[in-house]
């Protein structure tokens, strides 16, 4: 069964409600989550990475390694 995933619009929605990305370990490997919300593909989370106004939190186990990343407080629309 496949799992409906969010569009990125959509996703960037939720983030500006204050909600976070996150990288999860699931039964199928590693898969991206706005939580809470929904999941969201490898395309659209590298999409989202890719933006200025996304930010991590630094809260991985090791250096470097982000699992959850927010959109900045002070995001306007354009």
């Amino acid at each position: 069964m496949k799992t409906k995933t969010l569009a990125e619009n959509d996703a960037l929605e939720l983030m500006r409600e204050g909600r976070s990305m996150l990288k999860m370990h699931t039964v199928q490997g590693m898969q991206w989550f706005i939580a809470p919300g929904g999941q969201i593909t490898e395309t659209v989370a590298q999409r989202i990475l890719a933006r200025p106004d996304v930010q991590p939190q630094r809260d991985g186990l090791f250096p470097y390694c982000d699992q959850t990343f927010k959109l900045r407080s002070n995001w306007r629309r354009s």
